[in-house]
């Protein structure tokens, strides 16, 4: 019975990782994948920046020894409450009318506005 059992050796001996005429690029990455990847790029990348901003910049985010022993380290800095108070600009996105093909966003009050009766 020892003679039938094989071990894992004999098993892999003639088994290649890459089969013969491929190579690694043929087999991992497929063309129609890109734009996936450049999507998931743009996005960390994105996403990156905020938590920068946020730790760099947010007024309660206190990393200096010094300002975390002063209780009212809030507003100590100029720098820290502009970034904080900049929104990178989405806080007017949805002030005003959008229209990316084939998708047409209208604000709030101009709805209100043009169904307004008086």
């Amino acid at each position: 019975s020892l003679s039938l059992a094989m071990g894992w050796e004999q098993a892999a001996l003639g088994w290649r990782e890459i089969p013969r005429g491929m190579s690694v690029r043929k087999i991992w990455f497929d063309l129609s994948f890109a734009p996936l990847i450049g999507v998931v790029g743009v996005a960390s990348f994105l996403m990156g920046g905020i938590i920068m901003k946020h730790f760099s910049g947010h007024t309660d985010v206190a990393i200096d020894k010094k300002v975390r022993m002063d209780h009212n380290h809030q507003g100590g800095n100029e720098h820290r409450i502009a970034t904080h108070n900049n929104r990178m600009g989405m806080l007017s996105i949805n002030k005003r009318p959008l229209n990316i093909f084939p998708f047409s966003y209208t604000p709030k009050e101009e709805i209100i506005a043009r169904h307004r009766s008086d």
